[in-house]
C-alpha cells in the first residue's frame, strides 16, 4: 500500500523558501541517510562533527525521493533536490508549515520524567477514536519537534508531541512551534541537575510549555508533585485559566483512588471529572498508574471518550527500553527468566520506580530479583551521593543480586553488603560475560541506566539466546 503524500516539491519549496526543479512528492522526512525508507525526504542537517550533504546521494540512492540541502556537491539526480539557505532553518520553517495548515488538536507532554511512555500510551487511546499523529521515539528537541510537525498528516484528529530539555530558554520556541491545544507537565524531580541550580529551576523551564497555548488552552499538571503550586500559579500569570491536575490528593480532576500493582500491568480506580472508572493498564509500577490518569486527563481535555480511553489502556504495554518486559530464554543454560528492559534512560526518580518493579514481580521457584543498574548522567554536584544512596531502597526492597555498571556507579558498589554485591564493571561490554553466566532459570532481571553508558547492549546480548514470550505492542 503507497504512503499518503505528506509534501509536493512545490508546497515543500514554498513552505521552505528554497527552490527545485523537480515533480517529486515525499510520504516521510529522515535526517539519517542508514535509516532512509522509500519516498522520504532526506535532510542534509549539519553540525559541530557532522554533514549530512556528504550522505545526500546515498539517501536517494536508498529511496528517498528528494533531498533538502543547501548545495547540490555530489548529487547525480540533480531533479530530486530542494536546494534551501540553511536546511536546520528550512527543517523549522517545514515544521511550521506543517502546522498551520493542520486542524489537529495537539497535546503537548513536558516533564522530568515519563514523557515518552505518557505520549504512546496516549497516542494509542486517542488513535483508536480518530487519526491521531505522534513524535517518533524521543523526537522532542530542536530537529525532533519540527520533523514530528512536518509529518503531521492533514487528516490527523489529534497529535502528541513530546517536548524535552536540557538548559533553559529550550522548549520556549519549540512549543510556540506546536501551538497546542493541551499542556502536560508530567512531574518535576532532579534530572538533569548539571544544568540547574536546583529543582525550582527545573520547574520553571518546564512552565515554558504554556508559552505556546492560547488563553482558551488546557493545563494538566501532577497535584502531588512538590511544584504544582508553582508551575500553576505561573501558567495563571499567563492568563491560562483552565488548570486541571492529577494525583491522589482529593482535589485532584483526575484522583487514584486505588491501584492493585501486579506482574503484568496495574488494576485502577479511578475518579475522572467526576466520572468513577475502574480500569485496567498493561504496565505494571505506580509511575504508569500515575501517568494513566495523565493520559485520561488529556483525553478529557481534548473533548474525547474517557471511559473508552479507559478500556483501551489495557492494551497499553511499555515501550522498548522504558520498562518492557519479556521472557528469555537462560543464556547458559535451560529454561527461561524474565527482563525487564528499562535501559533507555535514568535518574534517581526512574530508578527509584524501576527498583519498585523489580522489588513487586514473583521470579519463579528458585529465581532471584536481580537489577543491573547503570549510570545516572547529568546530575551535577550530587551525582556521587545519589548513585551511593541506592543502597537504601535496593536494600529495603529486598533485591538478592546487583550488577553496577559504569564510572559513577562504583559509588554504590562500595556500599552493597558483600551478599547482594555482583559485581562492578567501568563497561557495559565488560559485564555482558559475567551476567550471562550468573542468571537462573526463574530470575526476574532489571536493565536500567542513562542512555550513554549503553546498559541496552546488556539487554541485546540477554535476548540473543531467543526471546520466548516478546510482549505484543499495539499498532501505535
Amino acid at each position: 500500500m503507497s504512503k499518503a503524500v505528506l509534501w509536493t516539491a512545490k508546497d515543500a519549496a514554498t513552505a521552505t523558501g528554497g527552490k527545485t526543479t523537480g515533480e517529486w512528492t515525499v510520504s516521510g522526512i529522515s535526517i539519517d541517510s542508514r535509516k532512509v525508507t522509500e519516498g522520504d525526504l532526506f535532510i542534509a542537517l549539519k553540525g559541530p562533527n557532522f554533514d549530512g550533504h556528504k550522505f545526500a546521494q546515498a539517501a536517494l540512492d536508498a529511496g528517498a525521493n528528494a533531498v533538502m540541502v543547501e548545495d547540490t556537491t555530489g548529487i547525480t539526480d540533480t531533479d530530486k533536490v530542494l536546494v534551501v539557505d540553511e536546511t536546520m532553518a528550512a527543517l523549522v520553517r517545514l515544521g511550521e508549515a506543517g502546522r498551520a495548515r493542520s486542524k489537529a488538536k495537539i497535546v503537548a507532554i513536558t516533564g522530568s520524567v515519563g514523557k515518552t511512555g505518557t505520549k504512546e500510551a496516549l497516542k494509542y487511546v486517542l488513535s483508536q477514536q480518530a487519526k491521531t499523529h505522534a513524535s517518533p521515539a524521543s523526537f522532542n528537541n530542536h530537529w525532533g519537534v519540527p520533523i514530528s510537525l512536518a509529518t503531521l498528516p492533514t487528516d490527523a484528529k489529534y497529535a502528541v508531541l513530546e517536548i524535552g530539555m536540557n538548559h533553559p530558554g529550550e522548549i520556549s520556541p519549540l512549543v510556540k512551534m506546536v501551538k497546542p491545544s493541551v499542556a502536560l507537565i508530567t512531574t518535576v524531580v532532579g534530572a538533569h541537575t548539571e544544568f540547574f541550580k536546583d529543582e525550582a529551576e527545573i520547574a520553571t523551564a518546564k512552565a515554558e510549555i504554556f508559552d505556546g497555548l492560547d488563553t482558551d488552552g488546557s493545563v494538566i499538571l501532577n497535584r502531588d508533585n512538590l511544584h504544582y503550586f508553582a508551575l500553576a500559579r505561573r501558567a495563571k500569570e499567563l492568563g491560562l485559566s483552565n488548570i486541571k491536575c492529577f494525583g491522589t490528593d482529593a482535589v485532584a480532576n483526575y484522583r487514584l483512588f486505588e491501584a492493585n500493582i501486579v506482574a503484568n500491568g496495574s488494576a485502577v480506580r479511578s475518579r475522572i471529572n467526576g466520572q468513577d472508572l475502574e480500569y485496567f493498564i498493561g504496565c505494571p509500577g505506580e509511575h504508569w498508574v500515575l501517568n494513566s490518569l495523565a493520559v485520561l486527563g488529556c483525553v478529557d481535555a481534548l473533548g474525547a471518550d474517557t471511559e473508552q480511553a479507559s478500556r483501551d489502556l489495557a492494551d497499553v504495554t511499555p515501550p522498548a527500553g522504558r520498562g518492557e518486559t519479556s521472557t528469555v530464554n537462560v543464556p547458559s543454560g535451560e529454561g527461561t527468566f524474565t527482563l525487564i528492559d528499562d535501559a533507555y534512560n535514568a535518574n534517581p526518580t526512574s530508578m527509584m520506580a524501576g527498583i519498585k518493579v523489580l522489588a513487586q514481580s514473583k521470579p519463579a521457584e528458585g529465581g532471584r530479583k536481580i537489577a543491573i543498574l547503570g549510570d545516572m548522567r547529568e546530575l551535577g554536584d550530587d551525582a556521587v551521593k545519589m548513585h551511593a544512596d541506592l543502597y537504601h531502597p535496593l536494600s529495603a526492597m529486598e533485591i538478592d543480586r546487583v550488577y553496577c555498571v559504569g564510572p559513577l556507579m562504583a559509588e554504590l558498589d562500595k556500599t552493597l553488603p558483600e551478599a547482594m554485591n555482583a559485581g562492578h564493571f567501568e563497561t557495559a561490554d565488560a559485564a555482558i560475560a559475567p551476567i550471562k553466566a550468573d542468571i537462573h532459570a526463574g530470575d526476574v532481571v532489571l536493565v536500567k541506566g542513562s542512555l550513554g553508558i549503553y546498559v541496552s547492549k546488556i539487554v541485546s546480548a540477554l535476548k540473543s539466546g531467543g526471546v520466548v514470550d516478546a510482549p505484543t505492542h499495539p499498532e501505535r
